[in-house]
């Protein structure tokens, strides 16, 4: 090769270094894969990074073409506590800040945020259903009590355990654990249904855990024994409404329970408005209900369902005379200092005074009275239809046409007030014959 320089042609002599810069070219692309690889084979140590993202510990490298070359990027593998890996990939403009953010997950302390997310247990799934999905459709005394038995019975045992990591056989151990500590067994069934739905809606529908894992509290457990009502008789209930000891407050309580079934909750809040003399009713409207803290306040019955009672004669008469000079909004049982309910102790002391003195089973329960009403309705008043006899006591129908189509109508209830005075204060007795009989005859 020449070129000419002043119209001279020169010829053209390489420079003297340029066969020495051939010969390191070649070494160093020799050298430069077996370093590579030397370098790969050494452990996370003395800054070093290991060159794996699969391998729990991390990578740190540099990208060297795209659109990101020039940047750093970290991969670190996870695996969740249902065995899942999750592959983190995240790209850094330094080798420094890439550094600091993969060691800064090795050593924990960026994990959950990596994961965007925090492992939920069982302590604090309970505590947001109680905060933002029970109070929908629970009143407050059912979430208190949910609760409580949550804290007192699971929470220091399997509060802080994982959603995902619950299991059958742990639970099953802490069950029989609380057995043999003298929890009973209504208690401990009660608590497992409660947790069978709060792990459901762990399942569907917020979906906190994978749907193919099973409900753990989905157990077998032995049924609680029943437990042994009283079952009064028409002449039990008779004597009792006749005894001397008792006085007009006291009998009228007792024939409240007795002739018109109502619950302890809606006798503690009658007020002389709801009886309704003219029509010898009782409006069912309200009822006693409890809260968290066992605070009392005045709320819709049992179901949020209200009702119309039967006033038989004899307890037409007993309220008139409790009820005498009362104004519409006076509680009949109120509290001494001012018209509000009486407190529920106060309630079941006066209560065990009535038993005490008209020589009842010791063991019987205003709710024993409510039993003994509706058995004397089913057994010994056949005429009573089945649909008065829900409205009467405040029952849910059992099919659609009898809960939005059927309504007791007033001869009806007159034919229950009438056998009500029958059976439970006249003493008088009719053949009990089905109503398929009569239909047959």
């Amino acid at each position: 090769m020449a070129w000419k320089r002043s119209g001279v042609r020169i010829p053209y002599s390489p420079p003297k270094f340029e066969p020495r810069r051939a010969a390191l070219s070649g070494f160093f692309a020799f050298i430069a894969p077996l370093v590579s690889q030397i370098v790969s084979q050494l452990p996370l140590y003395h800054g070093f990074m290991a060159t794996r993202a699969d391998n729990n510990d991390g990578s740190c490298r540099e990208v060297l073409s795209g659109r990101h070359a020039g940047k750093w990027r970290v991969q670190y593998t996870q695996v969740d506590d249902a065995g899942r890996k999750q592959r983190l990939s995240r790209l850094f403009p330094t080798k420094t800040e890439g550094k600091t953010f993969l060691q800064s997950l090795r050593h924990g302390t960026k994990v959950e945020a990596a994961r965007q997310k925090k492992e939920l247990t069982l302590g604090g799934w309970v505590d947001w259903l109680a905060k933002h999905d029970w109070p929908e459709e629970l009143d407050e005394k059912t979430i208190g009590t949910r609760v409580g038995r949550f804290n007192k019975h699971l929470r220091e045992r399997l509060g802080g355990v994982p959603l995902t990591k619950l299991d059958a056989l742990t639970i099953r151990a802490v069950f029989r654990e609380l057995r043999d500590a003298g929890v009973g067994q209504p208690t401990l069934l009660a608590l497992k249904a409660n947790m069978v739905r709060v792990f459901n809606q762990a399942l569907s529908p917020y979906h906190r855990v994978p749907l193919s894992q099973p409900n753990p509290f989905r157990l077998t457990l032995q049924a609680a024994p029943p437990r042994e009502a009283v079952a009064l008789t028409p002449q039990e209930v008779k004597k009792a409404l006749a005894n001397e000891n008792l006085d007009t407050k006291e009998r009228a309580k007792l024939s409240v329970y007795l002739l018109a079934g109502l619950r302890l909750s809606e006798q503690m809040a009658l007020t002389r408005g709801q009886l309704l003399f003219e029509q010898d009713l009782i409006l069912v409207d309200r009822a006693v209900r409890l809260d968290q803290k066992g605070r009392q306040s005045v709320g819709l019955p049992k179901g949020d369902k209200k009702r119309l009672a039967v006033m038989c004669p004899t307890l037409k008469k007993l309220l008139l005379a409790a009820t005498e000079g009362m104004e519409a909004e006076q509680y009949v049982w109120s509290a001494v200092s001012k018209n509000v309910p009486k407190m529920k102790k106060r309630t079941y002391d006066a209560w065990a005074e009535i038993v005490r003195k008209t020589g009842l089973p010791a063991e019987t329960s205003p709710h024993d009275c409510r039993l003994s009403h509706i058995n004397f309705i089913e057994k010994l008043m056949p005429e009573v239809s089945a649909t008065t006899l829900k409205e009467h006591v405040g029952h849910a129908g059992e099919g659609v046409t009898e809960v939005n189509y059927t309504r007791p109508l007033t001869a009806s209830q007159k034919i229950l007030r009438d056998s009500i005075e029958r059976v439970c204060v006249t003493g008088q007795r009719t053949p009990v014959r089905r109503r398929r009989d009569r239909a047959d005859a």
